[in-house]
């Protein structure tokens, strides 16, 4: 017995000591700068190894967007990564689906990781329903606590499917945000934009060819938004939750009247089971809100389509008979419930030593919303609602790919696409 114990005494430095991290080590990064990946860790080095804050490093690592697959291992003494780096850069071809106007095309080049410092440089344009042409530069974190720096120039041009005006815009914006502790996230923005419309061919149905309307706008504009996120990945939740308040002042320079757009978001992640198909439970609120003396003509918002309540469509004419009316308004109050399980397990295919990630989740969802003209008039008699299924396409550097099949009450369906984080 007195060997025994003198054994394990003898024995117990060396377990307590194996668990323990005395450095990093990065493997995989042939473009990505260290630094980008060390201010993402939080594990203490040295220290114990602790699985929980792997795990979050791991997705703090994988938010990045620069890698298909992320991986912490305590190698020896060593808190080793291993990296599989996803597209750097890519010409791209750019297809984009509005429901209301239809199919555009074009495309442009992305610098997902432009000098390996995690900057995102963008340039293109697309034609078709929907003309633009863009120059877009982001850095997430230059300095402090993900301090960021972003720029963009536009211009846009389009006809309105509703009203059959021609809608230009072009201009620039600015901005800057920042951290506060980790799940706090201030954005702060501000820019130009110069807006003009052609009312030549305006549907002679509409209400707003029987006043006279301005035909140039021109704004300083600013944006604040706050983010409370405490997702674990954004790419495909499973837990979580974000809160955003967005801002948007447009301040009138001439005859016409200032413009402010509100919005509130709640969403909410259940990880339901780790096990069978890994099904997640989300909870969205939204809320829409805009002030104006005198609304510009292109401040009508939609609550059919893809953004808000699926199995309508955003042209009111499309709808219903019953329901048409219901569909345009200023303010809108939103709900869904989605859940969401894998059919193809997202994997790690790796082709010319470039990580490719792909999966595909479906979901089934339910939504409701309410649409006004002014802040006071919401009607619970004017709720409609949606229901359906759809797919989630994961892909490396187009992100998630959204193809949702939706239906309504009164016996029609609707194809929504699309796409993002």
């Amino acid at each position: 017995m007195k060997y025994f114990i003198f054994l394990t005494l003898i024995s117990l430095p060396f377990i307590c000591t194996a668990s323990q991290l005395e450095e990093i080590k990065i493997i995989g990064n042939e473009h990505t700068k260290n630094d980008i990946i060390l201010r993402e860790i939080q594990h203490p080095i040295p220290g114990e190894y602790d699985s929980t804050l792997v795990r979050e490093d791991r997705n703090r690592i994988y938010n990045l967007g620069l890698f298909s697959t992320v991986e912490i291992e305590q190698v020896d003494s060593t808190y080793t990564i291993f990296l599989v780096e996803t597209f750097r850069y890519f010409p791209i071809p750019i297809v984009d689906f509005n429901e209301a106007k239809g199919w555009s095309y074009g495309g442009g080049i992305v610098f997902l990781n432009f000098r390996g410092m995690n900057e995102k440089l963008t340039i293109g344009g697309i034609i078709g329903e929907e003309t633009t042409y863009f120059l877009d530069f982001r850095d997430p974190w230059i300095a402090g606590d993900h301090v960021s720096l972003s720029g963009s120039v536009y211009q846009f041009h389009t006809k309105n499917p509703v009203y059959s005006y021609y809608y230009k815009e072009r201009g620039f914006n600015i901005g800057t945000g920042f951290y506060k502790n980790e799940f706090h996230k201030i954005k702060i923005q501000t820019g130009f934009e110069y807006a003009a419309i052609d009312t030549s061919e305006v549907n002679e149905k509409s209400n707003e060819n029987q006043k006279v309307i301005p035909l140039k706008y021109k704004y300083i504009k600013g944006e604040f938004t706050y983010r409370y996120d405490t997702r674990d990945i954004y790419l495909d939740p499973t837990a979580g939750v974000l809160i955003t308040l967005n801002l948007n002042p447009k301040f009138s320079i001439g005859e016409t009247e200032n413009y402010h757009l509100f919005q509130i978001k709640y969403l909410k992640y259940f990880q339901l089971s780790r096990d069978f198909f890994n099904p997640v439970l989300s909870l969205e609120t939204r809320l829409l809100l805009q002030q104006s003396e005198s609304f510009p003509i292109f401040a009508y918002q939609y609550l059919g389509g893809e953004d808000f309540v699926r199995g309508y469509s955003p042209l009111p004419d499309k709808n219903a008979e019953e329901i048409a009316h219901l569909i345009e308004g200023y303010n809108i109050f939103y709900h869904t419930v989605q859940l969401q399980h894998t059919l193809i397990k997202k994997n790690d295919y790796n082709r010319f030593n470039i990580g490719i990630e792909f999966g595909i989740d479906i979901v089934y969802f339910a939504d409701m919303g309410i649409i006004s003209d002014g802040l006071g008039t919401f009607k619970l008699k004017n709720t409609i609602i949606g229901y359906g299924f759809g797919f989630r396409v994961f892909a490396s550097g187009a992100g998630v790919i959204g193809i949702d099949f939706g239906f309504n009450p009164y016996g029609q369906q609707f194809l929504h696409l699309s796409d993002g984080f």
